[in-house]
C-alpha cells in the first residue's frame, strides 16, 4: 500500500511538472507573441510619426505625459511610504539619550526631517540636539571652542524652552540650559536659570551650586557673597566625596582671598592639608593670597618683602609640582610676575610676563600678562612695547561673547584698556591713543569708539591751542593748523555718533559737542547747520550759548542780518543768562558792518552801565575797549581817549591794550587836525594861538603814545613776531615823524622816518620814508640831501622784486612810484 501510495504521488509529481513545463511553454510563446505584436505597432507608430513633423511633436508630447504621471505616481507612493514611520522616533531619540547614545539619538532626530509630527515634538528634538551639541563640547580639546559649542547648546536649549518639552523633562531642561549658559560664558543667565533650577527635585544639586559659585565669580562684576554662599551649601553636602570636599574648600580659599579675609582663606587651606594630588593647587592658591595680603602692606617696607618671598616661594613649588606645565603654572608664573611688580623690579615683571606670553600663546594667562606687560611698558615711558603689547591683548580676544578669564573679567579688561587711552590722553600722546582705538573693536562697540575717538580729537585741538602761544610765529601757526583740523575732527566725531544715538538721550549733547568743536575748529559753515538742528530739537539746555555761537558763526560766514536775528533773539530771551554780555558785544559787531553805529553805542552801555556785570569781568573789559573804539571811529575822539585811558589803566595786562594805546595815539593825532584846520582859518592872532596850543597838545600826547608802543613792541621783542606787530611798530615810526613834522620838529622827524627806511628796505612801504626824509631836508634847508635821499629811493625800487604788490603798502604801482620819484628829483 505504501508503494503503491508513493508511486501515485510521484505521477502527480510527475503530472504537475508536465503540466508546469506546458504552462511555461505556453507562457514563451504568449509572452514571444505579445513582444512581436508591440514591436509591429511600435514600429508602425515610429513611421507614422516621422511622416510629419506635426505627428513628431504630438508622439514626443504624448510620451512626455506618461513619464510625468509615471513619476508623480512614484512621489506619492514615496511619501506615503514616509508617512507610515515609526510614530515614537522622538521617544527612541529621548532613550537613547537617557543611555548616553548621543549619537544614535542625533540620528534618530535627522529621520524626523520631512515626516509628519506633532508640533510638541519640536521643542523635544531640539532638546535633543542640544544635549548632542553640549556633549560634543566636552570632547573639544580648545576652551573656546568648547565655549562656543556650549553657547550653540544653550541656543538649541533655549529654543526648545519657547516651543515647550514634555512635563518631565522640563527640570532637566533648565538644569542643562543654565548649565550651557555658564559653560558658554554666559554667567549672568545662566546664574537666573540655575538659582530657579536649583529648586527641582531630581536634579543633580552638587554641580548646581559647583556651577553657581564658578558663575558668580565670573561675572563681569563678581556677586562674592553669592559665590561663598554656594560654596557654602556645596560643603554642606553630605554626599559630597573626599575630593570634591577639598576641591570645595581650595575654591572657598579663593573667593575669601578676594574677599579680603586673608586669615580665614589660610584656614582652609590648611583644612586641605599637605594632599600630594592638591598640594600644587594648594601652594598656588597661597601665593595668591600672600600677594593679597602683600598689596595690603606699606610700599617699600621690610614686612612687604619677607611676604612677597613667601608668595615667590610658594608659586615656584606649584609651577615644580605642576608635571605637565598646564594652568597651574601659568598661573603660578603670572602672580611671580605680580611680585615682581609690587616690589617695583619692573624690568624682572616685563620679562616674567614677556615669557608667559610666548609660551602659553592664547591661554588666559598669556592674555593677562600681556596687559600688564603693556601697562609697565606705558608706566616707564616705552610706548612701542606699550602699543604693541595691547595690539596682541586686542587681537587675541577676538569675540568678547565667548571670552572667559577668571584673572581678568570682561569688565576689568575693558576698565584697563579705556585707562590706558585715558592716560595717553592725559600725558598728550594722542597719536598713540588714536592708534590703539583702532583696535578696540570687537571689544567695544563701534558708539564707544566714535565717542572716545570725538574726545580724543578734541584734547588734542585743544591742547594744541593751548600751546601755539608759547612758541615763535612759525610753530604757533602750524600748532593752531593742526588744533583747529583736530577739533573739526572731534566735530565729526560727534555728528555721526548724534545719527547713531538719534533715538536716545544723548543725541541733543552730542549734537552740542559736535557744533562746540566745528565753531572751535573755525568750520562755521557746519557749526551753524548743527547749532539750527541743535536748536530745533532741544527745549531748554544750552539755548542761549547755542544762540550766542550761531550769531558767532554766522557773522565769520558774512551773513551780518542773519548773526543779528539770532543774537537779539539770545539778548531778548535770555537777559538773565550770563552769555547775554557777549551776545551784545558780538551784536554790536553786526551793528558796526551795517553802519548801525547808535544801537552799538547803546548795547556796549548797557554792559558798562548794567548793575550785573563788573569791572572783573571779561565782558565789562571787552566792552570798554570796544566802546573806546567806537567812539574814535565816529571821530569823538576826546571821549574816545578817556575811556581807552581807563580801560588801559584797569587792565594793562589785556590783549588789547597795545592796540588800544595806538588807538589812543591816533585820536591824539586826529584830534590836533581841527585845531590846525582853525589855524589857518584863523582870522585873529588870540585865535590863532589857541588854536596853535590845542593842536600842539594834540601832537604831543600822539608823539607820547607812540614812542611808549615803539618802546614797548622794541623792548619786549614782538616786533618780529608776527605781522601785526610789524606793522604797528612801523606805523609807529611813520606816525612819529609825521607829529615831530607838525610840530616843526624835522630833524627829529628825520631821524623816525631814518628808522623805517633802516628797518623795512625791502619793503615797498620804506619809498614814503624816502619821501619824507626828502621833505625833512628840504625843510631843514638841505636841497642837496633832499636829492640824494630821492636818489637812495631810486635804488630801492630797482632792487624791489618784480611781483612785488605796491598797493598792498603804499598808494601808488610800480611805475607811478616812478614817475614820482623821477619828478622829485628834478626839485
Amino acid at each position: 500500500m505504501a508503494e503503491n501510495q508513493d508511486a501515485t504521488e510521484q505521477d502527480d509529481a510527475e503530472q504537475s511538472v508536465d503540466e508546469q513545463d506546458v504552462s511555461e511553454d505556453n507562457l514563451d510563446e504568449s509572452t514571444a507573441t505579445f513582444g512581436a505584436r508591440m514591436h509591429s505597432r511600435l514600429t508602425a507608430l515610429i513611421e507614422w510619426a516621422r511622416s510629419s513633423r506635426l505627428r513628431m511633436a504630438l508622439t514626443g508630447l504624448a510620451g512626455l505625459l506618461i513619464f510625468g504621471s509615471i513619476f508623480a505616481l512614484w512621489s506619492y507612493l514615496a511619501h506615503i511610504a514616509i508617512n507610515m514611520g515609526d510614530p515614537a522616533v522622538l521617544e527612541k531619540a529621548l532613550a537613547a539619550l537617557d543611555d548616553g547614545k548621543y549619537e544614535a539619538a542625533k540620528t534618530l532626530i535627522g529621520r524626523m526631517q520631512g515626516r509628519k509630527h506633532s508640533p510638541d515634538d519640536f521643542g523635544g528634538a531640539l532638546f535633543v540636539l542640544g544635549a548632542v551639541k553640549a556633549h560634543h563640547a566636552e570632547g573639544e580639546w580648545s576652551a573656546e571652542r568648547r565655549r562656543a559649542f556650549h553657547l550653540a547648546a544653550a541656543r538649541y536649549f533655549q529654543m526648545a524652552s519657547t516651543l515647550g518639552v514634555s512635563s518631565e523633562r522640563e527640570s532637566q531642561l533648565s538644569f542643562l540650559l543654565g548649565r550651557s549658559l555658564i559653560l558658554g560664558n554666559q554667567p549672568r543667565e545662566g546664574i537666573k536659570v540655575l538659582n530657579q533650577a536649583i529648586h527641582h527635585e531630581g536634579l543633580p544639586t552638587t554641580e548646581i551650586h559647583t556651577l553657581l559659585a564658578e558663575a558668580n565669580l565670573e561675572i563681569p562684576d563678581p556677586d562674592l557673597a553669592a559665590a561663598l554662599r554656594h560654596n557654602e551649601a556645596l560643603l554642606r553636602d553630605p554626599e559630597l566625596t573626599v575630593s570634591q570636599q577639598y576641591n570645595a574648600r581650595i575654591v572657598r580659599a579663593e573667593i575669601l582671598g578676594r574677599l579680603g579675609r586673608i586669615e580665614e582663606a589660610f584656614k582652609q587651606l590648611s583644612e586641605v592639608g599637605g594632599q600630594h594630588e592638591y598640594l600644587a593647587r594648594v601652594k598656588n592658591v597661597s601665593g595668591q593670597l600672600a600677594v593679597a595680603e602683600a598689596e595690603r602692606l606699606p610700599a617699600n617696607s621690610t614686612q612687604r618683602k619677607t611676604v612677597l618671598d613667601r608668595a615667590i616661594s610658594d608659586l615656584r613649588e606649584s609651577q615644580r609640582l605642576d608635571t605637565l606645565s598646564g594652568a597651574l603654572t601659568r598661573q603660578s608664573m603670572y602672580w611671580i610676575g605680580k611680585c615682581y611688580e609690587l616690589q617695583n623690579d619692573f624690568p624682572a615683571a616685563i620679562n616674567q610676563y614677556d615669557q608667559i606670553g610666548k609660551l602659553f600663546g592664547d591661554s588666559s594667562e598669556s592674555v593677562v600678562a600681556t596687559l600688564s606687560k603693556a601697562d609697565l611698558a606705558r608706566f616707564t615711558g616705552n610706548r612701542e612695547l606699550a602699543l604693541t603689547s595691547y595690539r596682541q591683548v586686542l587681537e587675541t580676544v577676538r569675540d568678547p561673547v565667548t571670552y572667559a578669564n577668571r584673572l581678568l573679567p570682561l569688565s576689568e579688561l575693558r576698565k584697563r584698556l579705556t585707562s590706558a587711552h585715558a592716560s595717553f590722553v592725559e600725558s598728550k600722546q594722542f597719536s598713540e591713543a588714536l592708534t590703539l582705538l583702532e583696535q578696540f573693536p570687537p571689544l567695544f562697540n563701534q558708539i564707544e569708539v566714535i565717542e572716545l575717538r570725538g574726545k580724543t580729537h578734541e584734547q588734542w585741538g585743544i591742547s594744541n591751542l593751548k600751546e601755539a602761544p608759547q612758541h615763535q610765529q612759525w610753530r604757533a601757526n602750524s600748532l593752531t593748523k593742526q588744533g583747529r583740523f583736530h577739533l573739526r575732527a572731534a566735530g565729526r566725531a560727534y555728528e555721526t555718533l548724534a545719527q547713531m544715538r538719534f533715538a536716545t538721550r544723548h543725541f541733543t549733547d552730542d549734537l552740542w559737542h559736535a557744533a562746540d568743536d566745528y565753531f572751535q575748529g573755525q568750520s562755521y559753515t557746519h557749526a551753524v547747520r548743527i547749532l539750527e538742528d541743535y536748536l530745533q530739537h532741544e527745549a531748554e539746555k544750552h539755548n542761549a550759548a547755542a544762540l550766542l555761537k550761531l550769531g558767532q558763526s554766522l557773522l565769520a560766514n558774512n551773513k551780518t542780518e542773519k548773526a543779528i536775528e539770532a543774537l537779539e533773539e539770545c539778548i531778548e530771551l535770555y537777559p538773565r543768562d550770563a552769555v547775554v554780555y557777549q551776545a551784545r558785544i558780538d551784536c554790536v559787531r553786526a551793528y558796526r558792518e551795517l553802519n548801525e553805529e547808535e544801537k552799538a553805542e547803546r548795547l556796549l552801555l548797557t554792559n558798562l552801565t548794567g548793575e550785573t556785570l563788573t569791572p572783573k569781568s571779561k565782558e565789562w573789559r571787552d566792552s570798554l575797549f570796544a566802546l573806546g573804539q567806537l567812539l574814535h571811529d565816529l571821530g569823538r575822539y576826546q571821549q574816545a581817549i578817556a575811556k581807552l585811558e581807563e580801560a588801559v589803566a584797569r587792565y594793562p595786562d589785556s590783549s588789547h591794550t597795545l592796540m588800544a594805546k595806538y588807538t589812543i595815539a591816533r585820536s591824539f593825532h586826529n584830534a590836533a587836525e581841527a585845531p590846525a584846520q582853525k589855524v589857518r582859518e584863523a582870522k585873529t592872532e588870540s585865535d590863532r594861538q589857541k588854536n596853535r596850543k590845542l593842536r600842539d597838545q594834540n601832537l604831543e600826547g600822539a608823539l607820547k603814545n607812540y614812542m611808549l608802543i615803539q618802546r614797548q613792541i622794541t623792548v619786549e621783542g614782538h616786533g618780529e613776531n608776527t605781522p601785526l606787530m610789524r606793522n604797528l611798530l612801523r606805523n609807529c615810526y611813520m606816525m612819529q615823524g609825521s607829529a615831530l613834522f607838525q610840530l616843526r620838529r624835522y630833524e627829529e622827524a628825520r631821524r623816525a622816518y631814518a628808522n623805517v627806511s633802516t628797518l623795512y628796505q625791502s619793503e615797498p612801504f620804506v619809498l614814503e620814508s624816502f619821501v619824507h626824509i626828502a621833505n625833512c631836508w628840504r625843510r631843514l634847508n638841505q636841497p642837496l640831501k633832499a636829492r640824494g635821499t630821492i636818489e637812495q629811493a631810486k635804488l630801492v625800487l630797482q632792487r624791489l622784486p618784480p611781483e612785488t604788490n605796491f598797493k598792498i603798502a603804499t598808494n601808488f604801482n610800480r611805475q607811478q612810484w616812478q614817475l614820482l620819484l623821477d619828478e622829485m628829483s628834478k626839485w
